[in-house]
């Protein structure tokens, strides 16, 4: 260092940056179990998992994901768990979808309101996303002729 804290030129002479690295915790041991028996991340902001405000922690991991604050490793850690974990359309679109893609699994009739979000989704096809559509079709939904 030159005088008065200026750094002289040398790249020896600067402090090195550091990067912290914050540990996933608790929170993807908790994501991982609710998938497994729910098979799914698309759980309400209210969702608790073992005590634990599984909801809350994925709110705040899809936020920071969308600023593009979210590492990469916590990234590929969520879509490896469920690759639409955070996806481009509305969440609350997606939590209705896998209600949608259990009642088809299962063969149970759909309640009213997912009946009319079923017929929207038909109605406004071409303003889905494409992979929108992809999943609606591997359940049996398709655009209204």
């Amino acid at each position: 260092m030159g005088e008065i804290g200026v750094h002289s030129g040398n790249t020896a002479d600067r402090p090195r940056a550091t990067r912290r690295v914050y540990p996933l915790g608790p929170g993807l041991g908790h994501a991982r179990a609710y998938a497994a028996t729910h098979g799914h991340l698309a759980c309400s902001k209210d969702t608790r998992h073992d005590d634990f405000a599984l909801g809350d922690w994925l709110t705040q991991k899809r936020r920071a994901a969308r600023q593009g604050r979210l590492s990469p490793t916590t990234t590929h850690a969520l879509e490896a768990i469920d690759p639409w974990w955070c996806p481009p359309w509305p969440h609350t679109w997606q939590r209705t979808y896998q209600q949608a893609k259990l009642h088809h699994h299962t063969g149970q009739d759909h309640l009213p309101a997912l009946q009319r979000w079923t017929e929207q989704q038909r109605t406004h096809w071409n303003t889905l996303h494409p992979s929108q559509q992809e999943l609606l079709s591997a359940i049996g939904i398709h655009r209204s002729t």
